[in-house]
């Protein structure tokens, strides 16, 4: 490298010292590199910001929230494919208001609600988030059992239990950021979905009309499709999860730049997942819509790969389910803890007995409700699409307290949402509610 001046720092210390060396500083200092010295760095530094919004991101994409995506694309093609469009900013507005509360005020969303609100409020949230984290946990077993079905030839319920006790054990350890990359590294499969794309002979005229013009189906069918799939892109758990993400994320400088260093996290997280969203939502329409096969099963969804993998695609799918759902289950777990803790003025620790034991019974809520949907022979597909439906239907009471929370100046000092920012979370809520609506009077209509 070229010479330094006297405040040049090393690589190594600035990824170790990220706390105290701000990315523009780190720039300053390695102006005098080579042009391709420069590159790696900022190559390195960009990747050292990419923290819990990127993480988010694509956890996000979890089994429940793929299959979900996947069963749109079977059934109502790329109808919807605007829909996601229109979403991805109000998504990426969700999730920067609640990192953004988290870096500001150092507190979650729960604590915060019990300052404000009261045990009463806060609890009754909690609750809420809570349910609709069980429902998704089970959905996430199911998902991951069935991709190891589609690998073995066992049914899916039979690894439920051992599931359940790996990803408690899995959770609990204190290194479990290591496993977290390898199972991070997995879910890179659902990658495959951007390229089997290229190989299904996608329409792409419809594909970028459908994009770009929005159409709706009024009946059940496309009503409960978009409301699960709001549901699994506008997640609570993330909400909960991104705040205190965002907290325990160390980042270097003062609070614009760390601010702008979280907003690049975010829209980095958000973008990856939603692109890969997309895609997934473009390849089943290709297949499963365009042949109109039903999307009963994990085999099904793995059928929209076949293009690009051949006998391949079911392994290739089994991967990518069991790959996101060790990831995506932990960070379920972790927000549940986080929202009731927070809510019960305890301090939200990754350790201790407490901390293991609200973990495990989570997890045994999720597994009771597993085999409580396999003995009522409730199909995974099922279970998995309406976990999602009602994720949707308690979205918007967090949206509304996010916006209410971003918007003291008494938390926020002189960082308060802006107009537009707030604005956006109106329309969030305005539609989530719409969208409910919309599906309880198709289901109870007479």
């Amino acid at each position: 490298m070229g010479v330094k001046t006297e405040k040049a720092v090393s690589l190594d210390q600035y990824t170790t010292n990220r706390a105290t060396t701000s990315l523009h500083e780190y720039m300053l200092i390695s102006a005098e590199d080579t042009p391709s010295e420069k590159a790696e760095v900022r190559r390195h530094a960009f990747l050292r910001l990419l923290g819990p919004g990127l993480l988010s991101g694509t956890s996000g994409n979890d089994p429940s929230a793929v299959t979900t995506y996947a069963i749109d694309g079977a059934r109502i093609g790329y109808g919807h494919l605007w829909l996601l469009l229109f979403t991805t900013p109000l998504y990426y507005a969700v999730q920067f208001a609640c990192a953004k509360i988290g870096r500001v005020s150092q507190k979650g969303l729960s604590q915060l609600l019990l300052e404000r609100y009261g045990t009463k409020v806060a609890l009754a949230i909690s609750l809420l988030l809570s349910i609709s984290n069980v429902a998704l946990i089970a959905a996430d077993l199911a998902a991951i059992g069935s991709g190891l079905e589609l690998i073995m030839g066992i049914a899916w319920g039979y690894f439920i239990a051992p599931l359940a006790l790996v990803l408690w054990f899995l959770t609990c350890r204190p290194d479990f950021e290591a496993f977290k990359k390898i199972f991070l590294t997995m879910s890179l499969v659902f990658l495959a979905y951007i390229l089997a794309s290229i190989f299904t002979h996608a329409n792409w005229g419809s594909v970028l009309m459908h994009t770009l013009i929005p159409q709706m189906r009024w009946d059940l069918a496309g009503i409960s499709s978009a409301v699960a799939l709001l549901g699994a892109t506008i997640s609570p758990y993330s909400m909960f999860w991104q705040s205190h993400a965002e907290i325990e994320e160390q980042r270097g400088g003062t609070l614009k730049q760390q601010l702008r260093a979280t907003r690049l996290d975010v829209g980095s997280g958000a973008m990856i997942g939603q692109t890969i969203v997309y895609f997934i939502m473009v390849t089943t329409a290709s297949t499963l819509f365009v042949h109109h096969r039903p999307m009963l099963t994990a085999t099904d969804a793995a059928y929209a790969l076949e293009p690009l993998a051949g006998r391949l695609a079911r392994y290739l799918f089994a991967i990518g389910l069991i790959g996101s759902g060790l990831v995506a289950i932990p960070v379920l777990l972790r927000s549940t803890f986080y929202a009731v803790s927070g809510a019960c003025g305890w301090s939200p620790f990754s350790g201790g007995r407490s901390w293991q034991r609200g973990i495990y019974l989570v997890l045994l809520a999720a597994v009771v409700l597993t085999f409580t949907s396999l003995a009522l022979h409730i199909p995974g597909i099922e279970l998995i699409f309406w976990s999602n439906i009602l994720a949707a239907i308690i979205a918007p009471l967090l949206v509304i307290s996010i916006l209410w929370i971003g918007n003291q100046r008494a938390i926020m000092k002189d960082q308060c949402l802006s107009l537009p920012h707030s604005m956006s979370l109106v329309i969030i809520v305005f539609i989530l509610v719409a969208s409910v609506l919309l599906l309880f009077y198709q289901l109870f209509a007479p």
